[in-house]
């Protein structure tokens, strides 16, 4: 997060919390307390933590951030605070802690991307997504919003746009298997033919084709059911569409980007709307 995205958080949170306490006392009601110190501390737990790593071409129509994954249990404990009840139900049938403080980062790093989104929020508890069949997340409250989530065991990426459709992928290795295999049975001939002639960057290749492939599903508001081989791309300096379901605009509808963040890799599609 930038500095006057920091000074944004502390400006709204103020101001929301102005709105529902006592007059001239500037603190929420007694009932409401525990509420708004969870969202007091999450906004500044992710502001301090999260990177804007929307890409330059992208900042017009699209936001994105990514939020690493933290061991401490302190994060566990604040993320779970902002929760509801079935979600922290969920949570506790994880089988290890590690897995169990994964989902409620997620779920907490998503409720934050939404408040940042609509600009305005008495309490991050308050924000409430919700799935289409396919399982595309939205605000009921602000349906013009679309939003994508991603995630993997090193952190976390949300991304938003008024005006695209979009999706988001994030992936991390090493991959236990035969990348050149696997590109065989899910890529198109020459997509797999750029995994196979990869080299010493093969998996790492077959990564990005991977995250580009599950983006651009997730841009149409598709999961991995309507086929990997519905969208193919060329990398080349920089990703390019080259074949995409003609009832969503075609490939000219499309735009990609890389988002390689250290040892991940993550993946930004907008479809024009």
């Amino acid at each position: 997060m930038t500095q006057n995205d920091s000074a944004w958080v502390n400006q709204m949170f103020s101001r929301e919390m102005g709105a529902v306490g006592p007059s001239g006392t500037g603190l929420p009601p007694v009932d409401h307390a525990q509420d708004a110190l969870a969202t007091f501390n999450l906004y500044h737990y992710f502001s301090a933590r999260a990177r804007d790593i929307t890409p330059a071409a992208a900042r017009d129509t699209a936001y994105v951030l990514y939020a690493p994954f933290s061991s401490d249990p302190e994060a566990a404990n604040r993320c779970a605070s902002v929760l509801s009840p079935h979600e922290r139900e969920r949570s506790e049938r994880f089988v290890t802690n590690e897995l169990k403080s994964h989902f409620e980062q997620r779920r907490a790093f998503r409720r934050y991307c939404g408040a940042l989104a609509i600009e305005s929020t008495p309490s991050l508890s308050q924000v409430i997504f919700e799935e289409t069949e396919n399982g595309r997340p939205y605000l009921r409250e602000r349906p013009d919003l679309w939003f994508s989530f991603s995630s993997c065991r090193s952190g976390f990426i949300g991304a938003w746009s008024a005006t695209h459709g979009l999706g988001v992928d994030l992936e991390d290795g090493p991959v236990d298997t035969d990348v050149a295999d696997l590109a065989q049975m899910y890529f198109t001939d020459s997509e797999a033919l750029t995994v196979t002639e990869g080299g010493p960057a093969q998996i790492r290749t077959f990564l990005r084709l991977w995250s580009l492939k599950e983006a651009a599903l997730k841009s149409i508001g598709e999961g991995l059911p309507f086929g990997l081989d519905a969208f193919a791309f060329e990398l080349d300096e920089s990703p390019r569409v080259v074949e995409a379901p003609g009832e969503h605009g075609g490939p000219e509808a499309f735009n990609a980007h890389l988002l390689d963040q250290a040892n991940l890799c993550a993946a930004l599609v907008l479809r024009v709307l």
